[in-house]
């Protein structure tokens, strides 16, 4: 790539925007934990999540294949089995795989999503301003990035059927394939954090003489490496794209195994269309907490890489070897049902987009718009404005977007059926993360807006539940 070209896409200053530009978000660092005990805050949680998060994505698998879903099963035979001894544990939970078929799938994944990202077409947009004053700049390929992945693994899908193979490969690897890409990832995490301790990509960079709380919480916010944004590529054209693929490929084994089955397709169309939805308006998610809060380490990375592959797909996997028959009855209504979600999911976001856009010129539900504009200062000294939208969807609740995703991930679960409780745990993961997500949503903006989110909140009183919290 020319020096030119590189030049192009560098971050740049906040004074280069016009002046209209509303969707700026001050970044505000969540992980300055006052008051909080260091030892437990910066030693012992990371140290704990980074060990057991691992156990957890292997023992959802080990449940599923080898405890027939039950996780009662699963603990008797850990504590009362006298058959596995503690070397057989270690080698099943704890061991860091290296299975070199799943890595050479996996770093020819991870290289594809870097060359189509760089070259598929796309308008540029503009992220956040950062307290330095940077803007991060994008190319808005996304969507054409996922209908050409999706049209590309149709294709290598026919080619292998043709030659007596099938992308269900992975399926029957899945151990090893998920114990390989956790190895990988962690060793994508700790250079990522070497990077952003002594090359970082910008002023935007926060490093400890803690490397464990850097592994965890990362120490760049955008780190590039030849200009390729890390984050977007381990958030969405590797992580999320994943979760589609790997979604469509536990479904065709399905049908391998046990024919047409109802559950695996209801649960794969949801989740494939839910996916499009997201690629449709993955600008909008670079404007997120996940981009312009948290940092690029273990939390975010490894998460993207390998939470998403093990836990988001659970539905999926679980079906292969526990298929229901759902009926016609109950498949209409749960992808209605699903549907219906997507869409308010979707139009919740196309409000607060149009508002923005519009500056506030514009209408909701046919009514003109309630905003209030929320004035503030970035760390440089620059004064800035946001939007804080009380119309339509936004005046029910200050995070009503999160209900619709909720009762989604209710809808591709419960094809599942309700004898175990193992493939409700994406469910319970997603409940707690966006409640959460919420508070810390409401931290941020009343540390930033000040009177202005008091006054927000007096309008649209609850958090993500009205009547509830």
């Amino acid at each position: 790539m020319s020096k030119r070209k590189e030049e192009k896409y560098q971050y740049k200053k906040a004074a280069d925007l016009p002046s209209n530009y509303t969707d700026s978000i001050h970044k505000l660092s969540l992980h300055a934990r006052q008051g909080h005990n260091k030892f437990w805050s910066e030693l012992i949680f990371p140290l704990t999540l980074c060990f057991a998060c691992p156990f957890f994505i292997r023992s959802i698998v080990f449940i599923c294949d080898h405890c027939h879903g039950s996780i009662m099963e699963f603990f008797t035979r850990i504590f009362f089995d006298q058959t596995m001894s503690l070397k057989q544990v270690l080698e099943q939970f704890f061991y860091f795989q290296w299975h070199w078929p799943s890595a050479l799938i996996i770093i020819s994944f991870l290289i594809y999503a870097i060359v189509m990202t760089i070259i598929l077409p796309g308008e540029e947009y503009a992220g956040p301003i950062t307290d330095t004053g940077h803007v991060p700049i994008y190319r808005n390929n996304g969507f054409l990035y996922y209908l050409v992945s999706l049209c590309l693994f149709t294709l290598l899908t026919i080619v292998l059927k043709m030659n007596h193979l099938s992308p269900t490969y992975i399926y029957d690897h899945w151990e090893e394939f998920l114990s390989t890409v956790s190895t990988f990832a962690f060793i994508l995490c700790f250079l990522v954090m070497f990077k952003g301790k002594y090359m970082p990509s910008t002023d935007d960079h926060r490093s400890s003489s803690n490397w464990l709380t850097d592994f965890y919480r990362g120490v760049e916010l955008y780190p590039r490496v030849f200009n390729v944004d890390i984050k977007l590529i381990t958030n969405c054209r590797y992580g999320m794209l994943s979760w589609a693929l790997l979604s469509t490929i536990f479904c065709m084994k399905t049908f391998e195994l046990h024919g047409y089955t109802d559950s695996a397709l209801v649960t794969c169309v949801l989740t494939l269309i839910y996916l499009t939805k997201f690629f449709w308006w993955e600008s909008g998610y670079m404007k997120t907490m996940d981009i312009i809060v948290d940092r690029a380490g273990f939390y975010l990375c490894w998460g993207c890489l390998v939470w998403v592959s093990g836990l988001y797909t659970l539905p999926s996997y679980y079906l292969v070897t526990h298929p229901i028959k759902l009926g016609p009855i109950l498949t209409i209504l749960i992808l209605t049902f699903g549907l219906l979600s997507i869409y308010i999911n979707y139009d919740c976001d196309r409000q607060k987009i149009d508002v923005r856009s519009s500056n506030g010129q514009c209408k909701v539900w046919g009514k003109p718009v309630h905003i209030i504009r929320a004035k503030y200062v970035l760390l440089n000294g620059k004064h800035s404005e946001s939007i804080l939208l009380a119309s339509g969807y936004w005046s029910l609740s200050r995070h009503f977007h999160y209900i619709p995703e909720l009762t989604l991930a209710f809808l591709w679960s419960c094809p599942c059926g309700f004898h175990h409780i193992l493939p409700y745990i994406y469910f319970t993961f997603l409940l707690i993360l966006l409640m959460h997500r919420a508070h810390r949503d409401d931290q941020k903006c009343r540390l930033k807006y000040g009177t202005a989110w008091d006054k927000y909140c007096q309008l649209v009183r609850w958090k993500v539940w009205p009547g509830i919290y």
